[in-house]
């Protein structure tokens, strides 16, 4: 038997594959991110999903003039929790992941996505559960 939970707010972390110069990030540097906001939103909100999501942002260049770079290699995590109050009452650690991996990762800046959502959850019910 499986039951549906309404998920109404969804919360979104892209992870870059490049710094704010528009250089690739190693590798390792990525994937250690990609795991850090994934633990950390499946903490706050029980689960969190991996997407590849390529994507454009503006970098500066030597000269501070800004240019548009296609960001194929970029990961988004996603997560989806009950209410906007759920969210706020863990925005605070997610601010400090973000503000962390701005650094970690010489970002210019780090977008956290949260909003309402149509979401929902399909799950198994477990035996002696609802």
């Amino acid at each position: 038997m499986r039951k549906r939970t309404e998920k109404s707010y969804l919360v979104a972390i892209p992870i870059p594959a490049l710094d704010r110069r528009g250089r690739p990030l190693a590798a390792v540097l990525i994937a250690e991110w990609t795991r850090r906001a994934m633990d950390e939103l499946t903490s706050c909100f029980g689960g969190a999903t991996p997407v590849p999501a390529p994507g454009t942002n503006v970098v500066f260049g030597p000269d501070g003039e800004a240019q548009v770079l296609y960001e194929g290699g970029q990961t988004l995590i996603l997560a989806a929790c009950d209410s906007r109050d759920q969210f706020l009452e863990h925005r605070g650690r997610i601010d400090v992941l973000a503000e962390q991996m701005a650094d970690a990762l010489d970002q210019y800046a780090v977008f956290v996505l949260a909003c309402p959502s149509d979401s929902f959850l399909v799950e198994d019910v477990l035996p002696g559960g609802e």
